[in-house]
């Protein structure tokens, strides 16, 4: 990350934020697909359109929370397996981290976010190992 550029993630969303000449610290518009030079310059696209699928009413947490990380590093969701490697950028890493709070409503700490080698690991950060429903 270049010098003046830091990634937050909070409740409401997950951006880059710019430091200005004053000392404050202005968010870059990342939400807007095309308009946040560092998530141009990372390569960063929104997620999959499957991932609405997370959000239904009733979905089960296990299955919510593996296309939330298959939709976030554009897999198919039967690839997001939990050996699978955590290939993406820390800035995804933050925005999957924020998306998997919101399901759970339980805060996920942004360095193990951060540190997860796998996509299980990944899950592992809000929900206990358990066994996903048979389709």
């Amino acid at each position: 990350m270049r010098d003046g550029v830091r990634v937050c993630r909070d409740w409401i969303d997950v951006r880059h934020e710019y430091l200005q000449a004053d000392g404050r610290w202005m968010a870059g518009k990342c939400a807007i697909d095309g308009w946040c030079r560092d998530c141009n310059a990372d390569g960063e696209v929104p997620p999959a359109e499957f991932i609405a699928v997370a959000f239904r009413a009733g979905q089960h947490d296990l299955r919510a929370a593996r296309t939330i990380v298959a939709a976030h590093v554009h897999i198919p969701f039967n690839d997001a397996t939990d050996d699978r490697p955590m290939v993406a950028t820390p800035f995804r890493r933050l925005w999957i981290a924020y998306h998997l709070q919101i399901i759970r409503g339980q805060e996920v700490d942004d360095e193990a976010a951060l540190s997860a080698q796998t996509i299980g690991d990944m899950i592992a950060l809000v929900l206990e190992p358990a066994k996903e429903p048979s389709s």
